[in-house]
């Protein structure tokens, strides 16, 4: 409670508005994160990826994919 009331303090903002903007960042994140999986797992195209979050942050999923993959293929050959 106290962070809250922090931040209410340095943005000039009552309480009501932090915590709502806080759950619309919070709602957009989640949205954000389920249709990457869905991309990832092949379940929806790359274009329709990309139409619903946007060309950069499919590319950003993508390269964070192929680094972990790198990163599981060194580990399992040296």
């Amino acid at each position: 409670m106290r962070e809250l009331e922090t931040l209410a303090k340095e943005r000039r903002e009552d309480v009501a508005t932090i915590i709502a903007n806080a759950v619309k960042i919070g709602i957009e994140k989640i949205r954000e994160e389920t249709i990457l999986e869905r991309y990832l797992k092949k379940l929806i195209t790359r274009e329709a990826a990309i139409k619903l979050v946007g060309v950069e942050v499919v590319k950003r999923a993508e390269r964070q994919r192929e680094a972990i993959l790198e990163d599981v293929r060194w580990g399992l050959h040296g």
